[in-house]
């Protein structure tokens, strides 16, 4: 072996340790990745499963999501149609309201009246309107025509009493309102008429003479001009 082959040789073998000083970092890195590696892989396991699950989880969210729209959608429907049917019996309601309040809202306040009076003056009036315990019972009397006049001429005898007189006025109206003309017109007597003994009749307190100071209760008369009963005034 000559001296070019012994050189050759030692840069051969400097060569080769070189390479494997360079390489042992690079084994040594490797052994720390496959250590590493081997340690993570049940966490890489659990990572890989507990995605499986959390898919698994939003598909059957997904799912029920589209039942529950589902469901409150049939639900909203159902409650629509129950709405309507609520608004229906409402507006039914309303028309019965209604009704009641344009037909009978003058009967209720004239039976409200009624109840107002005292023990004594309704016991009075059973004879003319019955026992009234009840409003139609009330306006079965009422809106009889032949207890008008009786029933005037007790309002009459207590022209003090104001309640009395709204009734009065109630069932006159009515009673017309029973007809297909109305048999009946109130007298229309004003304050400063002169007295006149064909429709009008004076108090016991009132002047003999003179003109109207007061009237104190409105007659009435048929349609056809008869007076029936005349207006109570006061004189003065």
């Amino acid at each position: 072996m000559n001296f070019d082959d012994v050189e050759h040789l030692l840069e051969g073998l400097l060569a080769g340790l070189k390479a494997r000083k360079e390489i042992e970092p690079l084994r040594k890195r490797l052994a720390e990745l496959e250590a590493e590696n081997k340690r993570l892989a049940p966490l890489a396991e659990e990572r890989d499963d507990f995605k499986q699950r959390l898919d698994e989880a939003a598909e059957d969210f997904a799912k029920r999501e589209e039942e529950l729209r589902g469901e409150f959608g049939r639900e909203l429907d159902k409650a629509n149609e129950n709405l309507s049917e609520l608004d229906k019996e409402r507006q039914i309601a309303d028309g019965t309201a209604n009704y009641y309040r344009k037909n009978y809202s003058e009967l209720d306040a004239a039976y409200k009246i009624y109840l107002a009076l005292d023990e004594a003056t309704r016991y009075d009036l059973s004879g003319i309107f019955g026992a009234g315990e009840t409003a139609t019972g009330f306006f079965s009397g009422a809106v009889q025509e032949a207890h008008l006049a009786p029933f005037w001429d007790y309002v009459s005898r207590r022209t003090d009493n104001d309640n009395l007189s709204h009734l009065f006025d109630f069932c006159f109206d009515v009673v017309n309102r029973g007809f297909r003309e109305a048999p009946y017109v109130r007298l229309q007597v004003d304050s400063g008429d002169f007295f006149d003994n064909d429709t009008m009749r004076r108090t016991s307190q009132s002047m003999q003479r003179g003109k109207v100071v007061r009237v104190v209760l409105q007659g009435y008369r048929y349609s056809g001009g008869n007076v029936v009963k005349k207006t109570i005034v006061e004189l003065g």
